[in-house]
């Protein structure tokens, strides 16, 4: 027999109501705070599942200080202590509170004109200012980095992800075209623009920020353009959701050729990717490394929809543009948020980036260890 002695408690056969929040039984003898069940130091369980049943169901419930006291009515008994504040910040009635996240928010070029933001300068103590405006803007400038802090400033975030051999960074600057190193339009000794897009597309990779860091950039165009993605998406998508169908639900190739290293990655995934609830999650979208082999009666309705978008990825409203100066860090959501160039002339001086990606999960684990109350 259940016995109970506060009134705002109420006892169901599977579940609790403590303030007009339901808790499931199996859930809070699953979710048990004493030391022998989790330790607090580590946020990790200690205990097996084995003594959860179908049946798992209190003997006693009583409310003492504030605290939910259970015993369990199991044959070795047991006994959880809820703190009532505890319980309340991790109800899931009806649903879960959200992941701690900083609001990402959208925007345009005119939106960032209105706010004329300051970017920061690199201290060794104001990492967290930064980051702050890279969650919400899904980019940020730092500036007047040196060159011999860069790695170390990468690294106290987390590790750096290798893409092919380059190793930690790879050089992006004009090479001649005849040479093996040219294996991309951005190290084009001719200066080419690039279309605003993202990067990696052609790998199973995971999401990742790039950091484009300047070394060098005294030559004549060259601007950086940055599209936020998830804005341009929204206002695709509620003109043409034909063609936002097409875009989330086609799966195209994606392919780059690395001829120093003999290599030939391809991937194929739509350009718009969506979660189980709709919501946009990443943007593949990269012109010159895309090779379209649909069948011949899905092409014509691809190409449709493919170049509508690309006419939004073109607008200059949904572009914002900057000049990298020695010492700038760019970094920027590549998932979420597409980089570009503007043409410009290799004979009139030097621009030379190095660039590297690190994983958006280092980002998200600093911000969530600041964030969350760790007892």
């Amino acid at each position: 027999m259940i016995s109970i002695k506060s009134p705002i408690i109420d006892l169901q056969d599977a579940f609790l109501v403590l303030q007009g929040q339901r808790f499931h039984y199996l859930w809070l003898r699953d979710h048990c705070l004493c030391p022998k069940c989790y330790d607090p130091s580590s946020q990790q369980k200690m205990s097996n599942v084995e003594y959860l049943t179908p049946d798992s169901k209190p003997f006693s419930v009583q409310l003492q200080n504030n605290q939910l006291l259970i015993n369990w009515d199991e044959l070795s008994g047991h006994q959880s202590i809820f703190p009532i504040s505890w319980l309340l910040d991790h109800a899931y009635d009806p649903t879960p509170k959200p992941e701690l996240s900083n609001q990402r928010i959208t925007w345009d070029q005119k939106w960032l004109e209105a706010r004329k933001i300051e970017w920061p300068n690199y201290c060794a103590d104001n990492q967290k200012t930064w980051r702050d405006l890279l969650n919400k803007l899904g980019f940020v400038v730092l500036q007047n980095v040196p060159m011999e802090n860069l790695e170390s400033l990468l690294l106290s975030i987390g590790p750096i992800y290798e893409l092919a051999k380059f190793g930690n960074f790879s050089t992006v600057k004009p090479v001649p075209n005849s040479s093996n190193l040219a294996s991309d339009l951005s190290m084009s000794s001719a200066g080419h623009g690039l279309s605003p897009h993202t990067d990696l597309t052609y790998l199973n990779a995971p999401p990742v920020v790039q950091i484009q860091y300047c070394v060098e950039n005294n030559v004549s165009g060259g601007d950086s353009i940055i599209v936020d993605g998830l804005r341009l998406v929204e206002d695709f998508k509620k003109v043409h959701p034909d063609y936002f169908q097409v875009l989330t639900n086609t799966p195209v190739k994606f392919k780059q050729l690395i001829v120093r290293w003999n290599y030939l990655f391809c991937r194929t995934r739509p350009i718009i990717e969506l979660n189980n609830q709709n919501e946009v999650t990443a943007i593949y979208f990269s012109h010159k490394n895309i090779d379209i082999d649909l069948p011949f009666e899905k092409t014509k309705i691809f190409y449709e929809a493919f170049y509508t978008f690309l006419k939004y990825l073109n607008n200059p409203d949904y572009q914002t543009y900057y000049r990298l100066q020695k010492g700038d860090c760019l970094f920027i959501d590549n998932s979420q948020l597409l980089h570009g160039r503007k043409k410009f002339d290799s004979r009139s001086g030097n621009r030379h980036l190095e660039v590297a990606f690190i994983e958006w999960d280092y980002f998200h684990g600093l911000k969530n260890f600041q964030s969350a109350s760790i007892k």
